[in-house]
């Protein structure tokens, strides 16, 4: 994988939501790592499995009992593009600045860990900031435990 595109709602390049987990290996090669993730909340009868791939500094969530799909992505990488732009060279502001100019002005604003995550939920797209530098970039679909896209 040569670019880093954050494409909300839709993937990342070749990698889209509602792959399988065959399609992204095909693309991706095997992982560095994979674990499957525990429930988020007790009697959650979805299952969640991430693949990492630490070169391209990405992560790929997948979800689905029945058919287990791209659900969200994550990247750490500094080369990322959204609309076109560097993210990681922006600070907060200024990302709020590009989300604004391409027609997103409506954000969510959360304090988790000690770490500030503006969130866009029209979008399904997070931004994770650590004393005001951005450190993760996470976006994705909303899948049911039958593996299907409900966004």
């Amino acid at each position: 994988m040569k670019e880093i595109t954050i494409e909300p709602l839709k993937g990342c390049g070749d990698i889209k939501f509602g792959m399988s987990i065959e399609e992204i290996v095909n693309i991706m090669g095997e992982p560095s790592n994979n674990e499957e993730m525990e429930p988020l909340e007790e009697g959650d009868e979805n299952r969640s499995i991430l693949y990492d791939y630490d070169e391209e500094e990405i992560s790929i969530c997948f979800e689905g009992m029945a058919n287990t799909i791209v659900s969200s992505i994550s990247t750490t990488n500094t080369d990322a593009l959204l609309f076109g732009e560097r993210v990681y060279d922006m600070d907060r502001k200024k990302i709020i600045d590009l989300m604004k100019r391409n027609g997103y002005k409506e954000f969510d604003e959360e304090e988790q860990e000690g770490d500030t995550c503006l969130i866009y939920d029209e979008l399904m797209l997070d931004f994770y900031f650590n004393e005001g530098e951005l450190i993760d970039v996470v976006w994705g679909v909303i899948v049911d435990a039958q593996g299907k896209m409900i966004y």
